[in-house]
Protein backbone atom coordinates (compact mmCIF):
# COMPACT_ATOMS: atom_id res chain seq x y z
CA UNK A 1 0.00 0.00 0.00
CA UNK A 2 2.51 2.59 0.66
CA UNK A 3 4.02 1.79 -2.98
CA UNK A 4 0.58 3.31 -4.08
CA UNK A 5 0.69 6.31 -1.70
CA UNK A 6 4.29 6.84 -2.80
CA UNK A 7 3.47 6.92 -6.26
CA UNK A 8 0.33 9.32 -6.53
CA UNK A 9 2.26 11.32 -3.81
CA UNK A 10 5.24 11.23 -6.97
CA UNK A 11 3.41 11.94 -9.69
CA UNK A 12 0.02 14.17 -8.83
CA UNK A 13 0.69 16.36 -5.56
CA UNK A 14 4.93 17.07 -5.88
CA UNK A 15 4.61 18.24 -9.51
CA UNK A 16 1.27 20.51 -9.15
CA UNK A 17 3.05 21.78 -5.55
CA UNK A 18 6.30 22.50 -7.04
CA UNK A 19 5.18 23.89 -10.64
CA UNK A 20 2.84 26.69 -8.18
CA UNK A 21 5.20 27.94 -5.76
CA UNK A 22 7.76 28.67 -8.58
CA UNK A 23 4.42 30.15 -10.46
CA UNK A 24 3.38 32.22 -7.40
CA UNK A 25 7.13 32.94 -6.25
CA UNK A 26 6.66 35.76 -9.02
CA UNK A 27 4.31 37.36 -7.59
CA UNK A 28 4.42 37.07 -3.74
CA UNK A 29 7.48 37.91 -2.37
CA UNK A 30 6.92 35.44 0.66
CA UNK A 31 7.03 32.28 -1.41
CA UNK A 32 10.07 34.35 -3.69
CA UNK A 33 12.25 34.18 -0.67
CA UNK A 34 11.24 30.86 -0.22
CA UNK A 35 12.53 29.65 -3.24
CA UNK A 36 15.47 31.78 -3.26
CA UNK A 37 16.46 30.79 0.45
CA UNK A 38 16.47 27.38 -0.35
CA UNK A 39 18.79 27.81 -3.30
CA UNK A 40 20.93 29.25 -0.74
CA UNK A 41 20.34 26.32 1.55
CA UNK A 42 22.14 23.91 -0.82
CA UNK A 43 25.13 25.82 -0.64
CA UNK A 44 25.14 26.28 3.15
CA UNK A 45 25.03 22.08 3.68
CA UNK A 46 27.51 22.01 1.74
CA UNK A 47 29.73 24.39 3.30
CA UNK A 48 29.21 22.98 6.35
CA UNK A 49 29.75 19.12 5.58
CA UNK A 50 33.26 20.22 4.01
CA UNK A 51 34.34 21.54 6.98
CA UNK A 52 32.98 19.09 9.31
CA UNK A 53 32.77 16.17 7.25
CA UNK A 54 32.27 13.20 10.31
CA UNK A 55 30.63 15.41 12.78
CA UNK A 56 27.25 13.92 14.04
CA UNK A 57 24.12 15.62 13.35
CA UNK A 58 20.74 15.53 14.10
CA UNK A 59 18.33 17.59 11.95
CA UNK A 60 15.73 19.19 13.38
CA UNK A 61 12.51 20.45 11.38
CA UNK A 62 10.05 23.34 12.05
CA UNK A 63 7.44 23.85 9.73
CA UNK A 64 7.29 27.98 11.34
CA UNK A 65 8.38 29.88 13.57
CA UNK A 66 5.80 28.56 16.53
CA UNK A 67 7.11 24.75 16.12
CA UNK A 68 10.76 25.96 16.56
CA UNK A 69 9.76 27.47 19.44
CA UNK A 70 8.22 24.38 20.84
CA UNK A 71 11.70 22.91 20.03
CA UNK A 72 14.26 24.96 21.69
CA UNK A 73 14.15 23.28 24.75
CA UNK A 74 14.43 19.99 23.44
CA UNK A 75 17.47 21.63 21.28
CA UNK A 76 19.31 22.66 24.87
CA UNK A 77 18.50 19.81 26.35
CA UNK A 78 20.17 17.21 23.60
CA UNK A 79 23.35 19.99 23.12
CA UNK A 80 23.54 19.61 26.89
CA UNK A 81 23.35 15.94 26.82
CA UNK A 82 25.09 15.69 23.67
CA UNK A 83 27.98 18.51 23.13
CA UNK A 84 30.23 16.86 20.50
CA UNK A 85 26.55 16.67 18.06
CA UNK A 86 26.06 19.39 15.78
CA UNK A 87 22.27 20.53 15.85
CA UNK A 88 20.51 21.89 12.34
CA UNK A 89 17.87 23.46 12.73
CA UNK A 90 15.12 23.68 9.12
CA UNK A 91 12.20 25.20 7.77
CA UNK A 92 9.85 25.17 5.50
CA UNK A 93 8.43 28.91 5.91
CA UNK A 94 10.06 32.16 5.38
CA UNK A 95 8.25 33.54 8.46
CA UNK A 96 10.08 30.79 10.59
CA UNK A 97 13.78 30.62 9.11
CA UNK A 98 13.91 34.28 8.71
CA UNK A 99 12.60 35.62 12.24
CA UNK A 100 13.79 32.45 14.38
CA UNK A 101 16.25 33.28 17.28
CA UNK A 102 19.23 32.38 16.58
CA UNK A 103 20.34 29.64 19.42
CA UNK A 104 24.08 29.02 19.88
CA UNK A 105 23.32 25.31 20.47
CA UNK A 106 22.13 25.39 16.78
CA UNK A 107 24.77 24.96 14.25
CA UNK A 108 23.28 25.83 11.27
CA UNK A 109 19.57 26.88 10.18
CA UNK A 110 18.60 26.21 6.83
CA UNK A 111 15.34 25.76 4.51
CA UNK A 112 14.58 21.95 4.11
CA UNK A 113 14.78 21.16 -0.14
CA UNK A 114 11.12 20.85 -2.03
CA UNK A 115 9.82 17.31 -1.16
CA UNK A 116 11.23 15.76 -4.21
CA UNK A 117 12.32 12.48 -4.35
CA UNK A 118 15.84 12.97 -5.90
CA UNK A 119 16.29 16.45 -3.84
CA UNK A 120 15.91 14.89 -0.45
CA UNK A 121 17.88 12.05 -1.32
CA UNK A 122 21.19 13.97 -2.63
CA UNK A 123 19.94 15.93 0.68
CA UNK A 124 20.54 12.89 2.68
CA UNK A 125 23.51 11.63 0.84
CA UNK A 126 25.39 15.84 1.58
CA UNK A 127 23.81 15.69 5.68
CA UNK A 128 24.65 12.02 6.68
CA UNK A 129 21.77 13.17 9.87
CA UNK A 130 21.78 10.72 12.24
CA UNK A 131 18.34 11.63 13.28
CA UNK A 132 15.48 13.21 11.59
CA UNK A 133 13.06 15.17 14.29
CA UNK A 134 9.99 16.51 12.76
CA UNK A 135 7.99 18.93 15.14
CA UNK A 136 4.63 18.76 15.96
CA UNK A 137 2.70 18.78 12.48
CA UNK A 138 5.01 18.59 9.40
CA UNK A 139 5.93 15.52 7.43
CA UNK A 140 7.50 15.11 4.15
CA UNK A 141 6.81 11.83 2.95
CA UNK A 142 10.49 11.37 0.39
CA UNK A 143 12.70 13.07 2.94
CA UNK A 144 10.94 10.15 5.19
CA UNK A 145 11.27 7.55 2.86
CA UNK A 146 14.94 8.40 2.36
CA UNK A 147 15.49 8.19 6.27
CA UNK A 148 14.37 5.36 5.80
CA UNK A 149 15.75 4.03 3.33
CA UNK A 150 19.54 5.32 4.24
CA UNK A 151 18.14 3.62 8.05
CA UNK A 152 18.62 7.07 9.84
CA UNK A 153 15.80 7.07 12.92
CA UNK A 154 12.83 9.91 11.93
CA UNK A 155 10.99 11.10 15.38
CA UNK A 156 7.70 12.95 15.29
CA UNK A 157 7.68 15.13 18.90
CA UNK A 158 4.98 17.26 20.77
CA UNK A 159 2.67 15.09 18.38
CA UNK A 160 -0.93 16.16 17.93
CA UNK A 161 -4.01 14.34 16.38
CA UNK A 162 -6.90 15.51 17.48
CA UNK A 163 -9.97 12.95 17.12
CA UNK A 164 -11.95 15.12 14.26
CA UNK A 165 -8.61 15.76 12.49
CA UNK A 166 -8.76 15.72 8.37
CA UNK A 167 -6.21 12.93 8.79
CA UNK A 168 -9.20 10.30 9.76
CA UNK A 169 -11.01 11.90 6.56
CA UNK A 170 -12.02 8.74 4.12
CA UNK A 171 -9.20 8.08 1.32
CA UNK A 172 -7.21 10.67 3.05
CA UNK A 173 -6.59 8.46 5.98
CA UNK A 174 -4.98 5.82 3.90
CA UNK A 175 -2.00 8.28 3.26
CA UNK A 176 -1.46 9.29 6.31
CA UNK A 177 -1.67 6.35 8.02
CA UNK A 178 1.23 5.20 5.72
CA UNK A 179 2.89 8.02 6.28
CA UNK A 180 3.05 8.00 10.20
CA UNK A 181 3.85 4.64 9.89
CA UNK A 182 6.95 5.42 7.89
CA UNK A 183 8.04 6.94 11.47
CA UNK A 184 10.27 5.27 13.82
CA UNK A 185 9.07 6.91 17.25
CA UNK A 186 6.17 9.50 17.78
CA UNK A 187 5.77 11.12 20.92
CA UNK A 188 1.94 12.00 21.31
CA UNK A 189 1.60 15.46 23.73
CA UNK A 190 -1.38 13.64 25.76
CA UNK A 191 -3.16 10.24 26.35
CA UNK A 192 -5.80 11.60 23.81
CA UNK A 193 -3.15 12.15 21.02
CA UNK A 194 -1.67 8.97 21.91
CA UNK A 195 -5.06 7.07 21.33
CA UNK A 196 -5.81 8.77 18.10
CA UNK A 197 -1.91 7.88 16.73
CA UNK A 198 -2.87 4.39 17.51
CA UNK A 199 -6.11 4.88 15.56
CA UNK A 200 -4.67 6.44 12.99
CA UNK A 201 -1.70 3.60 12.21
CA UNK A 202 -3.36 0.39 13.75
CA UNK A 203 -0.98 -1.92 15.57
CA UNK A 204 2.48 -1.51 13.96
CA UNK A 205 5.55 -1.82 15.91
CA UNK A 206 6.70 2.52 16.33
CA UNK A 207 7.32 3.88 19.76
CA UNK A 208 4.54 5.78 20.52
CA UNK A 209 4.59 7.72 24.18
CA UNK A 210 2.60 10.47 25.68
CA UNK A 211 5.52 12.48 27.02
CA UNK A 212 3.54 15.96 27.20
CA UNK A 213 3.64 19.26 25.34
CA UNK A 214 7.17 20.97 25.31
CA UNK A 215 5.67 24.43 24.75
CA UNK A 216 4.94 24.35 28.57
CA UNK A 217 8.58 24.22 29.23
CA UNK A 218 9.59 26.85 26.35
CA UNK A 219 7.09 29.46 28.13
CA UNK A 220 8.50 29.11 31.53
CA UNK A 221 12.18 29.41 29.83
CA UNK A 222 11.21 32.67 27.85
CA UNK A 223 9.89 34.30 30.56
CA UNK A 224 12.98 33.67 32.79
CA UNK A 225 15.07 34.84 29.91
CA UNK A 226 13.10 37.75 28.68
CA UNK A 227 14.89 41.49 28.65
CA UNK A 228 13.47 43.79 30.99
CA UNK A 229 11.45 46.29 28.99
CA UNK A 230 9.85 49.68 30.62
CA UNK A 231 6.78 49.63 32.45
CA UNK A 232 4.07 51.22 30.16
CA UNK A 233 1.81 51.92 33.20
CA UNK A 234 2.13 52.78 36.83
CA UNK A 235 -1.73 52.27 37.75
CA UNK A 236 -3.60 49.06 40.00
CA UNK A 237 -5.07 47.71 36.94
CA UNK A 238 -3.55 47.13 33.47
CA UNK A 239 -5.41 44.53 31.28
CA UNK A 240 -3.37 43.10 28.37
CA UNK A 241 -5.57 42.59 24.60
CA UNK A 242 -2.72 40.72 22.68
CA UNK A 243 -3.20 39.11 19.24
CA UNK A 244 -6.01 40.88 17.98
CA UNK A 245 -7.72 40.60 14.79
CA UNK A 246 -10.32 43.14 13.48
CA UNK A 247 -13.29 40.17 14.36
CA UNK A 248 -11.96 40.60 18.06
CA UNK A 249 -11.95 44.10 17.77
CA UNK A 250 -15.84 44.59 17.30
CA UNK A 251 -16.84 42.87 20.70
CA UNK A 252 -13.35 44.47 22.45
CA UNK A 253 -13.73 48.03 21.79
CA UNK A 254 -17.30 48.59 22.57
CA UNK A 255 -16.30 46.54 26.08
CA UNK A 256 -13.25 49.25 26.87
CA UNK A 257 -15.02 51.99 26.57
CA UNK A 258 -17.76 50.75 28.40
CA UNK A 259 -15.14 49.85 31.12
CA UNK A 260 -13.51 53.64 30.96
CA UNK A 261 -17.11 55.20 31.72
CA UNK A 262 -17.28 52.24 34.89
CA UNK A 263 -13.62 52.08 35.97
CA UNK A 264 -11.30 55.43 34.41
CA UNK A 265 -8.31 54.13 36.62
CA UNK A 266 -7.88 50.88 34.00
CA UNK A 267 -5.74 50.80 31.67
CA UNK A 268 -5.21 49.09 28.20
CA UNK A 269 -2.02 47.52 26.22
CA UNK A 270 -3.63 46.54 22.76
CA UNK A 271 -0.90 44.13 20.32
CA UNK A 272 -2.95 43.75 16.93
CA UNK A 273 -1.78 40.56 15.35
CA UNK A 274 -0.44 42.25 12.78
CA UNK A 275 0.62 45.80 13.71
CA UNK A 276 0.46 47.54 10.79
CA UNK A 277 -0.38 51.09 10.27
CA UNK A 278 -3.79 50.09 9.11
CA UNK A 279 -4.39 48.58 12.21
CA UNK A 280 -3.06 50.60 14.53
CA UNK A 281 -4.95 53.43 12.44
CA UNK A 282 -8.27 51.85 12.69
CA UNK A 283 -8.07 51.24 16.44
CA UNK A 284 -7.01 55.01 17.12
CA UNK A 285 -9.75 55.69 14.94
CA UNK A 286 -12.42 53.83 17.18
CA UNK A 287 -11.26 55.06 20.61
CA UNK A 288 -11.17 58.67 19.03
CA UNK A 289 -13.89 61.39 21.15
CA UNK A 290 -14.77 58.53 23.59
CA UNK A 291 -12.34 60.30 26.58
CA UNK A 292 -9.98 58.05 25.56
CA UNK A 293 -6.19 58.93 25.12
CA UNK A 294 -4.27 56.93 23.11
CA UNK A 295 -0.69 56.24 21.92
CA UNK A 296 1.78 54.19 20.14
CA UNK A 297 4.67 52.24 21.99
CA UNK A 298 7.25 53.15 19.63
CA UNK A 299 6.22 57.17 19.58
CA UNK A 300 6.52 57.26 23.67
CA UNK A 301 9.20 59.10 24.77
CA UNK A 302 8.79 58.22 28.66
CA UNK A 303 7.81 55.59 30.84
CA UNK A 304 4.96 55.24 32.30
CA UNK A 305 3.00 56.94 30.43
CA UNK A 306 -0.43 59.05 31.40
CA UNK A 307 -2.86 58.05 28.31
CA UNK A 308 -5.36 55.01 28.79
CA UNK A 309 -4.49 53.32 25.82
CA UNK A 310 -0.77 52.15 24.38
CA UNK A 311 -1.43 50.41 20.57
CA UNK A 312 1.88 48.26 20.44
CA UNK A 313 3.65 48.43 17.17
CA UNK A 314 6.70 46.64 17.64
CA UNK A 315 6.87 42.35 17.57
CA UNK A 316 8.62 40.31 20.30
CA UNK A 317 7.44 42.16 23.33
CA UNK A 318 3.60 40.69 24.19
CA UNK A 319 5.21 37.81 26.21
CA UNK A 320 6.80 40.39 28.32
CA UNK A 321 3.98 42.89 28.56
CA UNK A 322 1.65 40.09 30.09
CA UNK A 323 3.65 40.13 32.69
CA UNK A 324 3.24 43.91 33.68
CA UNK A 325 -0.86 43.34 33.43
CA UNK A 326 -3.31 41.50 35.81
CA UNK A 327 -5.61 40.74 33.19
CA UNK A 328 -5.54 39.49 29.68
CA UNK A 329 -7.33 39.10 26.52
CA UNK A 330 -5.96 36.64 23.92
CA UNK A 331 -7.46 37.04 20.26
CA UNK A 332 -8.15 34.78 17.61
CA UNK A 333 -11.32 33.24 19.32
CA UNK A 334 -13.90 35.41 17.61
CA UNK A 335 -12.19 34.48 14.05
CA UNK A 336 -11.85 30.69 14.03
CA UNK A 337 -8.98 29.63 16.61
CA UNK A 338 -7.36 31.39 19.42
CA UNK A 339 -3.89 32.54 20.19
CA UNK A 340 -1.25 31.60 22.80
CA UNK A 341 -3.15 31.84 25.59
CA UNK A 342 0.08 30.32 27.59
CA UNK A 343 2.04 33.32 27.57
CA UNK A 344 -0.42 34.93 29.87
CA UNK A 345 -0.77 32.25 31.87
CA UNK A 346 2.78 31.54 32.87
CA UNK A 347 2.37 35.19 34.27
CA UNK A 348 -0.19 34.56 36.72
CA UNK A 349 -3.08 36.12 35.43
CA UNK A 350 -6.60 35.15 34.42
CA UNK A 351 -6.95 34.46 30.61
CA UNK A 352 -10.33 35.28 28.52
CA UNK A 353 -10.90 34.41 25.00
CA UNK A 354 -13.78 34.22 22.42
CA UNK A 355 -16.10 31.00 21.45
CA UNK A 356 -13.15 29.41 19.18
CA UNK A 357 -10.82 27.94 21.50
CA UNK A 358 -10.94 24.45 20.92
CA UNK A 359 -7.88 24.42 18.77
CA UNK A 360 -5.92 25.04 21.90
CA UNK A 361 -5.86 21.97 24.50
CA UNK A 362 -4.04 24.38 26.59
CA UNK A 363 -6.91 26.93 26.36
CA UNK A 364 -9.45 24.03 26.98
CA UNK A 365 -7.59 23.21 30.42
CA UNK A 366 -7.56 26.86 31.70
CA UNK A 367 -11.35 26.91 30.90
CA UNK A 368 -11.49 23.24 33.00
CA UNK A 369 -9.99 24.44 35.62
CA UNK A 370 -11.00 28.46 36.17
CA UNK A 371 -8.07 30.49 34.92
CA UNK A 372 -9.28 30.76 31.72
CA UNK A 373 -12.82 32.37 30.19
CA UNK A 374 -14.70 32.35 27.12
CA UNK A 375 -17.33 34.88 25.85
CA UNK A 376 -18.92 34.70 22.84
CA UNK A 377 -20.20 38.52 22.63
CA UNK A 378 -19.32 42.05 24.23
CA UNK A 379 -22.30 41.94 27.00
CA UNK A 380 -21.09 38.86 28.77
CA UNK A 381 -17.36 39.79 27.94
CA UNK A 382 -18.12 42.70 29.86
CA UNK A 383 -19.62 41.20 32.82
CA UNK A 384 -17.07 39.13 33.24
CA UNK A 385 -14.34 41.61 33.20
CA UNK A 386 -16.44 43.44 35.66
CA UNK A 387 -16.42 40.78 38.20
CA UNK A 388 -12.77 40.13 37.89
CA UNK A 389 -11.92 43.05 38.86
CA UNK A 390 -14.88 43.83 41.90
CA UNK A 391 -14.50 40.24 43.19
CA UNK A 392 -10.54 40.08 44.45
CA UNK A 393 -11.40 36.32 45.73
CA UNK A 394 -12.35 35.36 42.26
CA UNK A 395 -9.87 37.37 40.79
CA UNK A 396 -6.76 35.47 42.81
CA UNK A 397 -8.71 31.83 42.10
CA UNK A 398 -8.28 32.36 38.42
CA UNK A 399 -5.00 33.98 38.62
CA UNK A 400 -3.76 30.68 40.44
CA UNK A 401 -5.58 28.24 38.72
CA UNK A 402 -3.51 29.88 35.14
CA UNK A 403 -0.60 29.77 36.33
CA UNK A 404 -1.15 26.18 38.36
CA UNK A 405 -1.97 24.76 34.80
CA UNK A 406 1.84 25.57 33.34
CA UNK A 407 3.13 23.91 36.47
CA UNK A 408 1.31 20.92 36.18
CA UNK A 409 2.78 19.93 32.41
CA UNK A 410 6.38 20.58 32.52
CA UNK A 411 8.90 18.20 32.15
CA UNK A 412 8.35 17.35 28.79
CA UNK A 413 11.21 18.45 27.37
CA UNK A 414 13.54 16.50 29.12
CA UNK A 415 11.67 13.55 28.86
CA UNK A 416 11.98 13.74 24.91
CA UNK A 417 15.47 14.10 25.16
CA UNK A 418 15.47 11.34 27.25
CA UNK A 419 13.74 8.97 24.87
CA UNK A 420 15.50 10.40 22.02
CA UNK A 421 19.06 9.43 22.83
CA UNK A 422 18.31 6.20 24.49
CA UNK A 423 17.71 4.80 21.24
CA UNK A 424 21.20 5.76 19.85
Amino acid sequence: MIKFWFFIYNLLIVPVTFSSVQVLSLFNNKIRRGVTGRKASWYRVKRFRQKYPDQEVFLIHSASLGEFEQAKPVIRGLKTNRPDAMIIASFTSPSGFEHAEKMPEVSLMIYLPFDTYFRTRRFMQILKPKKIIFVTYELWPNLIMNAKRHHIPSYLMSARIRRNSSKFLPFVSGFFKELYRLLDYIFAVSEEDKNSVYQLIGSVPIGVLNLGDTRYDQVIERARMTVQIPKIFDRRFVMVAGSIWPQDARHLVPVIRQLHQRYPDIAYIIAPHEPNDYALESFEDQFSGNGLSVCRYTHTQHFPVNETIVLIDKIGILAELYHQAQLAFVGGGFRGSVHNVMEPAVAGIPVIFGPAYHNSREAEQLVKTGGGFTCGDAPSLYMLISKLIEDEPFYLRASQSAQQVILDNLGASARTVKAILEND
